[in-house]
């Protein structure tokens, strides 16, 4: 089975996560197949409008899969020379949708967290079933949520940003309507429909207009993007010298308690204990 479905529904084309085993969550194979869509969506002058779901009513979806991860990091096949490197940091986009210039809409009917979430921040309305919930566990895991960090701050309070990334709190949809990161709540059941609605009543309008009010609304949004990106880009890689993100991911693969250091490592014995060298 697909783990990504792709659907046209006359200009309307609906792509839906299909990983139900996993939540739905983000390998490396969805995320290259998702970018592949949503560029053919992009290029295809008869599709104007795009919803992206989950399958199943428990996740739109869980973010990256960290047993994946875990396992890429075991097999020293899967690394140049049997060194680890270490990752790197995420563009301020997901799959394209953020610089796709046809309007995205996310129908997201269950849980969206971490990279799920990013995905959401990434469209251009949100909606949401009631019982969604959203969260960004990544310091919990030993690092940064880059899309969210750089995107999220321009749509709801600071305060509440702050919550969610440093406290790791669970928003539930209500209360992302609430502050506005979600447009519309409605039961799960009509959570499609409603999605269809507004996506075929876009497709009624001027795909040009369209075009420039999305470009006009999002250059206020977007002001200074990618310069915020780059100064995340700088303190993200200091923080991956701690190693704290490979000992998330191996806590959570071995179901046990997370050890972080609380020293600031130096980055020569880091250097060492990552396979490579200081050189």
């Amino acid at each position: 089975m697909s783990i990504l479905l792709v659907e046209r529904k006359g200009p309307v084309t609906v792509l839906t996560l299909n990983r139900r085993e996993r939540h739905n969550a983000l390998s490396p194979a969805l995320g290259l197949e998702l970018k592949a869509a949503v560029a053919a969506f992009r290029d295809d002058p008869d599709q104007l409008v795009l919803i992206i779901t989950g399958a199943g009513d428990q996740a739109f979806c869980s973010g990256a899969d960290l047993k994946e991860m875990r396992e890429g990091q075991a097999d020293p096949a899967a690394r140049p020379s049997g060194k680890r490197p270490l990752p790197m940091a995420p563009e301020p986009d997901m799959a394209g949708l953020l610089t796709c210039h046809k309007p995205v809409i996310a129908a997201i009917n269950g849980l969206a967290v971490g990279g799920g979430l990013e995905i959401t921040l990434c469209c251009d309305i949100r909606l949401a079933a009631e019982g969604a919930w959203f969260g960004l566990p990544e310091p919990g895991h030993g690092f940064i949520a880059g899309v969210a960090a750089v995107a999220l701050p321009r749509l709801m309070p600071m305060g509440a940003v702050m919550d969610m990334m440093l406290a790791g709190e669970r928003l539930p949809a209500a209360d992302a309507y609430r502050l506005g990161l979600v447009q519309c709540l409605v039961p799960r059941e009509r959570l499609m429909d409603e999605a269809m609605r507004r996506a075929e009543a876009m497709a009624k309008s001027s795909p040009s207009a369209l075009w420039g009010t999305k470009q006009v609304l999002r250059y206020w949004r977007d002001l200074m993007l990618q310069e915020h990106h780059r100064y995340y880009d700088a303190v993200v890689h200091r923080v991956l010298l701690s190693g704290d993100m490979i000992e998330g991911i191996r806590a959570f693969a071995e179901k046990r308690e997370r050890r972080y250091r609380t020293d600031w490592p130096d980055p020569f014995e880091r250097a060492e204990s990552l396979g490579g060298s200081a050189d």
